[in-house]
């Protein structure tokens, strides 16, 4: 880790060096390592370290950037002068509002070091319960367990200085025969919040369940989803329109339904960097303090994510959605409210339909409604009676996702979390859709 000393000492150092008037820098680093396992054996143990420094330089209108991570004086130096030269060949833009006025950003605690320092012998350790579980039940299991640092720091010219930095844990197994597949994934800022235990315990359920699976035909199904196919739902709907650039660009499912109940009224989902319960960063790449944005209440739909740039255009302020430092805002932090029904409720008050683990491949059809189409993958089972009878074999789906959650009739009492790719992250439960389009199946 870098640490919050020597991170103002090169932001600093990027400002100084900038020769423009208005300038920001942002410092984003990881330290990750990861312990990999195939066929109940390790055989991978990488780690990886990268600081990069981005620059952006305003002249006028004008907006230059650089990237580098060389984070020597001379690196630091020729960054600068390349950010300010690219301003000066930059057109103007005229809807560039100029570098956001920032709040003092809060410290939200989400590092714990036993997590960050987590030793390979530790993560080894871990991934022998798994091989020892599944050669005991005759599974072959894969999978990875992951631990490390996210740090980021950014200052500019207006008076914004802002440091945190967090933990990551990650574990997920593939557990196999040769007619099945079982899947979970559990994740966390600190270590020992992962249930390895039950996360095995699943993993392998559902692959012993599933052996020798039958076909069931496409078409309309009620269909109870798991957290896992949930965190996909809520990750689509993010990455294709949770922000203001994809709304006003027209891009976006948002479109059209702002301000309209859309979805069932069961549905609040919402994000908020603050929040220890995900994985919290309290401001974003530009310094602002991130808010809490409601983006769905119960059912009707409210307001994208704002970064300063989409925000001047309809005279707002930032809400701190700047992921990163270029392209368009985006949530980070996203929540789903749980309902007063466990997982085993919800499959009981199914008289006929389809239990499904996750969603695999899943990719974007159209974005009005949020389009979709995708596999199900390692745990599909039929539902008949309230009771889960047989494995089925794996369907692909072509199903809006807004239309989804307006077909949500019960909604899970446990949220699960999940940080995914560039530590954005969903915490959701299951629920129950009572309307949901397959329209192929696997041989």
């Amino acid at each position: 880790m870098i640490g919050e000393l020597q991170c103002r000492q090169i932001l600093e150092t990027a400002i100084q060096v900038s020769g423009v008037d208005e300038c920001e820098a942002f410092l984003g680093a990881n330290e990750l390592s990861l312990t990999r396992f195939a066929n109940n054996t390790i055989h991978q143990n990488v780690s990886h370290s990268d600081s990069q420094l981005h620059i952006r330089c305003v002249i006028g209108k004008r907006q230059g950037r650089s990237t580098t991570n060389d984070l020597s004086i001379s690196g630091i130096v020729q960054c600068g002068e390349a950010a300010r030269e690219n301003a000066k060949l930059m057109p103007e833009d005229p809807d560039f509002p100029g570098l956001p006025e920032t709040a003092p950003s809060t410290k939200v605690l989400a590092y714990d070091e036993p997590t960050a320092f987590l030793n390979p012998e530790a993560r080894a350790n871990i991934v022998q319960q798994i091989t020892i579980h599944s050669e005991r039940n005759k599974l072959m299991s894969a999978g990875f367990c992951r631990t490390g640092i996210n740090e980021r720091a950014v200052m500019s010219t207006k008076g914004t200085w802002a440091h945190h930095a967090g933990s990551i844990a990650g574990l997920l197994i593939t557990s196999m025969t040769d007619s099945s597949a079982g899947w979970a994934k559990g994740s966390s800022w600190k270590i020992d919040d992962l249930q390895i235990e039950q996360l095995i315990e699943q993993a392998s359920s559902k692959a012993l369940s599933g052996k020798n699976p039958t076909t069931c035909q496409p078409g309309e199904y009620t269909v109870i989803l798991s957290n896992y196919a949930v965190d996909d739902i809520i990750s689509a709907l993010n990455f294709y329109g949770m922000g203001a650039q994809m709304v006003q660009d027209g891009r976006s499912w948002m479109n059209g339904l702002q301000g309209h109940q859309a979805m069932s009224p069961l549905i609040s989902i919402w994000d908020d960097g603050q929040d220890q319960n995900g994985c919290p960063a309290p401001f974003d790449c530009e310094g602002v303090v991130r808010q809490r944005v409601d983006i769905v209440d119960n059912g009707v739909v409210r307001n994208p994510v704002y970064n300063s740039y989409t925000a001047g255009k309809e005279g707002k302020l930032s809400t701190g959605h700047q992921i990163s430092p270029v392209g368009g805002p985006s949530a980070h932090n996203l929540f789903m409210s749980p309902g007063i029904h466990s997982e085993d409720q919800l499959i009981q008050s199914t008289d006929y339909g389809i239990y499904i683990t996750r969603f695999f491949y899943t990719r974007l059809v159209h974005s009005t409604g949020c389009t979709m189409t995708g596999m199900t993958r390692d745990g599909t089972f039929l539902i008949e009676n309230g009771q889960i009878t047989k494995p089925i074999k794996d369907l692909r789906f072509t199903q809006s996702y807004v239309g989804a959650l307006k077909n949500a009739e019960m909604v899970g009492s446990e949220n699960t979390l999940h940080i995914n790719e560039g530590s954005s992250s969903t915490n959701v439960p299951a629920i129950k859709v009572n309307s949901f389009n397959f329209t192929g199946v696997t041989v």
